[in-house]
């Protein structure tokens, strides 16, 4: 483990002060401009701006990786936190296990070549059928009703001529007297 931590620190040499990486790193997040965080720097004595542009470029591209990684942690960190994104993780490899089981099944269909092996294949139609209904109960899928109820005889043009017309009835428009009145 030790090595491996060599190994990184010998691709992204440090020469700057790890606090002052993680402050640019910081004002990176916050969406500050590369021309900001020299001023910023620079007005603090932080950073000389007569330094070499290579000098410059090497802290940016630390805070990048460091902001980098903030950013990642504290996604991880949310997600591990929310119990709906565990819901939606769990709802996804549900999801991808009962496709490779549907896959299995049309596979094994296509391989019976007896009584016996449809035999099986009715028992992994059972197990798929047992499958969905557990996603249902877990989604909520099993206890949903419809939202809408759906009329088979629905006519949109119908309903907006009828709106349209009950509108027509309803506004009232008054002329204007006279132009010399109004002032």
């Amino acid at each position: 483990m030790e090595d491996a931590d060599d190994e990184i620190e010998a691709l992204v040499p440090s020469n700057y002060d790890e606090a002052l990486v993680r402050f640019v790193a910081h004002q990176m997040i916050k969406g500050k401009s590369e021309k900001e965080l020299k001023r910023i720097l620079t007005e603090n004595s932080l950073f000389s701006s007569r330094g070499p542009p290579a000098e410059w470029r090497s802290l940016i591209r630390q805070a990048a990786i460091v902001a980098d990684d903030i950013k990642w942690m504290v996604v991880a960190k949310a997600e591990m936190d929310d119990v709906e994104h565990q819901r939606l993780d769990s709802f996804a490899r549900r999801k991808r296990a009962m496709a490779r089981l549907e896959a299995v099944i049309e596979s094994a269909h296509d391989q019976a070549d007896s009584v016996s092996k449809l035999n099986q294949v009715s028992f992994m139609v059972a197990g798929l059928i047992k499958a969905q209904e557990s996603m249902d109960s877990f989604t909520g899928a099993k206890e949903a009703a419809p939202q809408v109820v759906v009329n088979v005889g629905y006519d949109p043009l119908a309903q907006f001529r009828e709106v349209i017309q009950k509108e027509i009835e309803v506004v009232d428009v008054e002329p204007l007297e006279d132009d010399d009145d109004v002032e």
